[in-house]
């Protein structure tokens, strides 16, 4: 399995980061944790389409973790190479009635005519796809927020929060996980109420106990600070400060 960052950054344009997303690739399948601004041009430069992606799961509907759904499906009607694979999509409650009311807007331009859409939500629970095993909790953001935990049947563990600010059940998510994928939106002396900063993001990872931990969601002010110090002063484990195009492979 492999785990790839797309997307390090938020909708501030950058050209060094994309909008949030992370690829998952596991047992012939790929999957995305949402799909923020410039994901698809990414995921052309790793050999993949709009063919390619078998399911997408959404932390929450914000514009920076959302808006490449749309040319995603734009692009899957195209009429001289139509997507033909069905496509299912995970997120929180609420969800649903969010992807009918963005169908509703692009009037006919977004409907599937070739493939279906699976809308699945998933609350604080457990759910088996394609034999990865996924759990789900409610994140410190909006009301739609959640963060997810990937089990492999290799039994290596994958948690990424999306945006949250620190909480116990973003701990829990990441209890003894291979990887942990946070937040970290803002230096210390910056703090914004639902999003975490370096020295958060290390409390957390350290009292979770895992044993890689990837920084991302980074806004353009943290490239002037030195987060790594702040996150290391808490956490005592791996740490990588995500980059787009990131790999783990496990």
């Amino acid at each position: 399995m492999k785990v790839t960052i797309i997307g390090s950054g938020t909708m501030v344009p950058s050209n060094e980061r994309n909008s949030s997303g992370v690829l998952l690739e596991y047992e012939n399948t790929c999957s995305m944790v949402d799909f923020g601004y410039g994901s698809m041009h990414s995921l052309l430069k790793k050999g993949l389409t709009y063919h390619d992606i078998d399911r997408i799961y959404f932390t929450h509907n914000h514009p920076d973790h959302i808006c490449d759904l749309i040319p995603f499906l734009f692009a899957s009607r195209y009429p001289k190479d139509p997507r033909k694979k069905d496509l299912q999509i995970i997120a929180g409650p609420g969800f649903k009635q969010f992807f009918d009311t963005l169908m509703k807007a692009y009037k006919n331009w977004l409907v599937p005519t070739t493939y279906k859409v699976e809308i699945i939500e998933q609350d604080e629970e457990t759910k088996s796809y394609d034999g990865l095993v996924v759990t789900s909790k409610k994140m410190k953001h909006i009301e739609l927020s959640r963060g997810y935990r990937f089990e492999f049947s290799n039994g290596k563990s994958v948690v990424v929060s999306g945006d949250t600010d620190y909480c116990d059940e973003m701990i829990d998510l990441g209890r003894k996980a291979d990887l942990m994928i946070l937040e970290c939106s803002m230096p210390d002396e910056m703090k914004v109420q639902g999003h975490m900063t370096p020295s958060e993001c290390g409390k957390l990872a350290q009292k979770a106990n895992c044993r890689k931990l990837c920084l991302t969601h980074f806004y353009p002010v943290c490239d002037q600070k030195n987060l790594r110090e702040k996150c290391l002063a808490e956490y005592s484990g791996d740490l990588f400060l995500a980059e787009d195009f990131m790999e783990f492979d496990f």
